[in-house]
């Protein structure tokens, strides 16, 4: 799914948000070697899991310009992204994704880590035709949007029109023939570290992930 050019630049030049736009000229004087700018989906061409966060982070995407790259969610999430087999390396400054995008639902750094209502609705449009990419035809083989906590999760199922069932770890969800959404809480310092999301979860729910791949739908 590599994310058409004109997508791309969409992205890339909005400027839709004022205190999104404002915050990251703030950041930009601040940090100058930081991205500071709206952050584009990064991975392969023909992707079959799409991973959805839910903003960049400030020492992640809001420096390196790459969602999950450069902070402590990344480094937990590409330690199980190596292990499963959908990198290239556990170090996410260094990996190759392997038939994985990663995208967020807002694609600016927002203050306190916490976009509006608003902000979110106005990069909706931007969701909305990544995951038109990324559904497979009827004959396609079985495809999965990861939802890493609550918000991309309910972004999700809000723009596939997904039947609504309550956010949990692991939850999962057919959208359609070969295409399922699965719902974790997000890889972040808290939860790791107050043990709401453990190692062990995060690594049974990409066995489930690889096994909707390899075909079955019958979880």
């Amino acid at each position: 799914m590599n994310t058409p050019p004109s997508l791309h630049s969409t992205i890339e030049s909005c400027r839709r948000c004022p205190r999104l736009t404002q915050y990251q000229s703030t950041l930009k004087m601040i940090h100058p070697d930081y991205h500071c700018a709206p952050v584009v989906p990064w991975g392969v061409a023909r992707p079959r899991l799409l991973i959805v966060g839910l903003a960049p982070g400030l020492q992640g995407a809001g420096r390196t310009g790459k969602g999950f790259v450069g902070d402590a969610s990344g480094a937990f999430l590409f330690s199980s992204l190596y292990e499963h087999g959908f990198s290239s390396s556990s170090d996410a400054e260094r990996a190759i994704l392997r038939g994985v995008v990663i995208t967020n639902i807002v694609k600016c750094l927002p203050p306190k880590n916490r976009p509006s209502g608003i902000e979110k609705r106005q990069c909706e449009g931007f969701l909305r035709q990544e995951l038109a990419q990324f559904s497979p035809s009827k004959k396609a083989k079985p495809r999965v949007v990861l939802c890493l906590g609550r918000d991309a999760y309910e972004s999700v199922v809000s723009v596939t029109g997904a039947a609504r069932k309550p956010f949990v770890h692991d939850q999962r969800i057919e959208l359609a023939k070969n295409y399922h959404l699965v719902g974790s809480f997000h890889p972040s310092r808290l939860n790791v570290n107050t043990g709401r999301l453990t190692r062990a979860m995060f690594n049974d729910m990409f066995s489930t992930i690889n096994t909707l791949l390899n075909g079955s739908s019958s979880l």
